[in-house]
């Protein structure tokens, strides 16, 4: 903090504020309600720059104000800076700011709800929401909710506005309850418009404007106050859980630990050793490294850069003017033993008194200096010993005892008179940032008398029927505890009665964190979703199992929300969303980030924790609603199986359901018009709208039986098991959704397979694994392979008739119209042929015949079709020999035996994207007017846009 000279300070005065009949000469500290307290209102005019401390400054760069966003002009003194948070203004728009310094940004949240922090990561065109600086080539911490951004030494200061995503009561009915925006400052995209005034808003030079963390709704600083408070969720109101309808009394944000301690700074910490070796000298004796020291080096090197990105000699960067002393200030021996210091720069010369007041901007305190006193600090023979500083001490002195080095400081509070204290109290108004008003109290004041001078202070002045119906009360702030604490617990053995599922649980938890009571038990899948009353109980009992193993198997813990349908409105349909984070490489990170933001955070499910079950479970009571999987066939694949695994226990066994590709062929996902591959970049937030539009078909599902050699199976049609195998007597049983190969298309799969499984790190990237492929073909060309010939090898029977093959290595049966990334084998039918257009609805199969690996090639290039075999329901297939096969993907090597295809009575509900989307008249976030009159417009523009199709 820079405390040179004598700068010019813009602080408005308080006024003091007098009540009504009274002697305007008397003050409002000499009234007193029933005792002596102090009741000074904190009213707008003491208010007005929000506790702002502005002095004017030259820049000597582009400098941008950060309420209205445009430059700021001139050769010195252009505008002005706080002090603290380094927000910058015209001094035209000195009166208008509306963002609070950080200093008192924390008051004025009513219900703190903590953030959920990324990994540390590196971003730019980013600013930090604590310190108001832009993220150049610095790490930075990301809220995965709200998009609240900060640096690691701003973490101590961030203010605890994150989305509250789980808001049910049960005592308010569903219309009694309104909603409003959550707003946050700055980082809004390049293109954003303000929803009032219809002008650009968003700005990449500075932190401002503001955006609704919900519906999404943009606007300037001066424009969102001019904005309705209710929120509707915005154009995906239809498809978002709302809050209101979901409890969740504890999250698995809040039951991880400090950031710290639970690892997620661990890999910067790594990173930060990782620094080009030195050179190698030789020495008689190697001494080893011990885990202790390589810690304390990686410490180190995180402190520093914790430091630095808040530190003083950032900010003399920034100030060419800046010139004085380094001091370090520490907050208390935890601060002190943890080497967490803030640093303030202060002339040479500096008083006491300077020091303290730079030492609270440093720490976002908004106090009088004379409460706080600095001590100095020093350690002799290890023992830390504590100074109080007297005012007749200067900065001098304090570097010749420190040698030379940056004098290290402790600032305390200095409490006067433990009897007297203040208050913040809060106003009932809906506005979650609402500015609190602080009260004196001593130990002799009532509640009636701190009702009464509330009332004063937010200027309450009710009518007489207003005042007979009012009534005013004065409660603790705390969490119900009737809503139950609700976890899911996987990885057990599977197959087990729900009693030995419960004693397997017990047993590895103690008295104190004892559950209330098991809610469901999936045996198949070896899972259990338990409940807690008490929810000190529930953490207990998340930190005990998260780390315990049973038979060798890490288990899978993780708390779920509990959906209340009464709260829940009937024209909703919301979207179940299942994103497998390992597609794509990276990718199904970040549209799982992504879409939590978009939507209500609860209802978008990792993959990798714990699978489909969790969320199918969730949602296993509503009537009514849409899923969305993020990821490739496979992953579409899996969670139809668990799907129809859990179906019957389900109120919507089939819910429509829609792909966003992210794995390599994404066949699935290109029939039903969903795209090749997901791309970075693409905006995800139409492709939601896009979901709402989209129209529902049918998908068949076909059962691939592998019987053995000379045993025969009934096959049931009905049956829901995608793949079991209950031993070697037993066939194996597969649900096929696409396609189903054998011969030279399921070797190169299952060479590709083999590849993957030896180096799994290198397929992380959609173009890597089409060259493995295409290397794999290659490496057959010409050469003899194990599927020449197949004609002789296989016998194919189709509705019960024999199929005469001719010269093939390999056989393709399709479900669907697309195979190997996007080729089309059984190609376009001509009105003189003698088979049907293909058709993923239609009930038959198409068979088709592959010559080698060149006709493979052809295929892919579009250069010619496979060879057309036959259209049947029924299909089987005799193999003389070990074959390779895959089903949808899947490869592996088969024995010698019958494979039995069939129409299976599971058939999936599909969404299918429209060739022409449906016209709207606002596709931007709605602000205000009646959701149910806009769909009802929208269902009429629908219409009309399919009559035109027609025609």
């Amino acid at each position: 903090m820079n405390v040179s000279g004598n700068p010019r300070r813009v602080r408005p005065e308080k006024q003091p504020v007098i009540l009504p009949g009274s002697d305007c000469k008397e003050t409002m500290e000499s009234l007193s309600f029933g005792r002596r307290v102090d009741i000074t209102a904190d009213t707008e005019s003491a208010d007005t720059y929000h506790h702002h401390t502005f002095v004017k400054k030259s820049f000597h760069r582009p400098t941008f104000c950060h309420h209205c966003t445009e430059m700021l002009w001139g050769i010195t003194k252009q505008g002005l800076t706080c002090e603290v948070c380094n927000f910058v203004s015209h001094e035209r728009c000195l009166y208008n700011i509306v963002t609070p310094c950080s200093s008192v940004a924390s008051d004025r949240i009513k219900e703190p709800v903590p953030h959920t922090w990324s990994d540390p990561v590196q971003a730019r065109k980013k600013f930090c929401n604590v310190c108001r600086r832009k993220f150049d080539d610095g790490v930075l911490l990301r809220c995965e909710v709200c998009e609240y951004y900060a640096h690691l030494g701003c973490l101590d200061f961030v203010v605890s506005d994150c989305r509250k995503c789980s808001n049910y009561e049960e005592s308010k009915e569903m219309g009694e309850k309104k909603f409003v925006h959550h707003w946050r400052e700055g980082n809004l995209p390049p293109s954003g418009k303000c929803a009032f005034c219809k002008c650009k808003c968003g700005t990449t030079e500075c932190l401002s404007s503001m955006k609704c963390s919900w519906c999404w709704t943009m606007a300037h600083c001066g424009c969102y106050k001019q904005l309705p408070q209710s929120c509707n969720y915005g154009a995906l109101a239809e498809i978002l859980m709302p809050r209101s309808c979901l409890s969740m009394p504890v999250t698995n944000a809040s039951v991880k630990a400090d950031l710290a301690s639970k690892g997620k700074l661990k890999k910067f910490w790594l990173d930060a050793i990782k620094a080009p070796k030195p050179k190698k000298v030789k020495t008689p004796r190697a001494r080893p490294v011990s885990d202790a020291h390589v810690n304390q080096q990686a410490r180190r090197r995180y402190l520093k850069a914790n430091m630095m990105e808040n530190s003083a000699e950032t900010r003399a960067k920034d100030d060419e003017t800046a010139d004085g002393q380094i001091v370090k200030i520490y907050d208390g021996y935890i601060a002190l033993s943890k080497r967490n210091f803030k640093t303030i720069q202060v002339q040479k010369d500096a008083t006491i008194q300077q020091m303290i007041e730079a030492a609270l901007r440093a720490y976002l305190i908004k106090d009088e200096a004379s409460n706080y006193y600095l001590s100095s600090v020093s350690d002799t023979d290890g023992e830390i010993t504590e100074k109080r500083l007297s005012e007749l001490d200067n900065l001098t002195s304090l570097t010749k005892v420190s040698m030379g080095k940056a004098p290290s400081l402790f600032l305390r509070y200095e409490d006067k008179d433990t009897r007297r204290g203040t208050i913040k109290v809060f106003s009932g108004d809906p506005d979650t940032t609402s500015v609190p008003r602080p009260i004196s109290i001593n130990s002799h004041i009532s509640v009636e008398e701190v009702i009464e001078m509330a009332l004063h202070k937010f200027r309450i002045d009710n009518s007489l029927k207003q005042m007979k119906q009012t009534r005013y009360y004065l409660r603790k702030n705390e969490q119900p505890t009737m809503e139950l604490a609700r976890m899911y617990v996987g990885s057990l053995p599977i197959n087990l009665s729900e009693f030995k599922y419960k004693q397997i649980i017990q047993k590895m938890l103690d008295e104190d964190s004892m559950f209330a009571s098991i809610d469901m038990v999936y045996a198949q899948y070896g899972s259990a979703c338990v409940s807690f009353s008490d929810h000190e109980a529930a953490v207990k009992a998340y930190k005990i199992l998260k780390d315990t193993t049973y038979e060798d198997k890490l288990l899978t813990v993780l708390f779920i929300p509990e959906i209340h349908l009464d709260k829940l409105p009937e024209d909703h349909c919301p979207l179940l969303v299942f994103v497998n984070t390992r597609s794509g490489g990276c990718q199904g990170i970040d549209v799982q980030d992504a879409l939590r933001k978009m939507l209500n955070p609860h209802q978008v499910f990792d993959l990798d924790q714990g699978g489909p079950l969790p969320g199918l479970h969730v949602f296993s009571q509503l009537k009514e609603y849409k899923a969305l999987i993020c990821g490739g066939d496979g992953t579409v694949g899996w969670v139809l199986s668990c799907l129809d695994d859990i179906g019957q226990e389900s109120v919507c066994s089939s819910p429509p359901i829609a792909v966003l590709p992210l794995g390599t062929g994404n066949d699935l996902s290109r029939v039903l018009k969903w795209g090749g591959g997901y791309q970075q970049g693409d905006d995800l937030y139409q492709m939601l709208q896009t979901v709402m539009e989209a129209e529902e078909v049918k998908l068949d599902r076909w059962t691939v039986v592998f019987e053995p050699e000379g045993k025969h199976t009934e096959i049931d049609n009905k049956s829901n098991s995608s793949n079991s195998s209950s031993g070697d007597d037993m066939p194996n049983l597969f649900v096929m959704n696409n396609y189903f190969g054998i011969g030279i298309d399921a070797d190169l799969c299952l060479g590709f397979h083999n590849a993957r499984e030896e180096k799994p790190e290198k397929f992380n990237n959609r173009v890597y694994n089409k060259i493995v492929y295409l290397r794999q073909g290659m490496q057959k060309l010409g050469r003899k392979t194990n599927c020449r010939e197949l004609n002789k090898e296989i016998l194919i029977d189709v509705d019960n008739k024999r199929l005469k093959l001719p010269t093939l290595e390999g056989i393709l049966i399709l479900n669907i119209s697309s195979w190997g990334s996007g080729a089309d084998p059984w190609g376009s039918s001509d009105t003189q042929d003698e088979f049907q257009r293909a058709s993923h609805d239609d009930g038959m199969l198409e068979i088709i015949g592959l010559t080698g690996v060149m006709h493979l090639g052809q295929i892919q290039g579009s250069l010619r079709n496979g060879i057309r075999l036959a259209q049947a329901s029924h299909i089987r297939i005799s193999m003389k020999t070990d074959m390779p096969v895959q089903v949808d993907g899947e490869p592996w090597m088969q024995l010698s035996g019958e494979v039995v295809v069939s129409r299976s009575a599971l058939q999936a509900t599909m969404l299918k994207k429209r060739k022409h989307r449906i016209a709207r008249r606002n596709t931007e976030p709605a602000i205000s007017g009646d959701s149910a009159a806009q769909r009802d417009q929208a269902k009429l523009v629908a219409v009309n846009s399919e009559e035109i199709a027609q025609i």
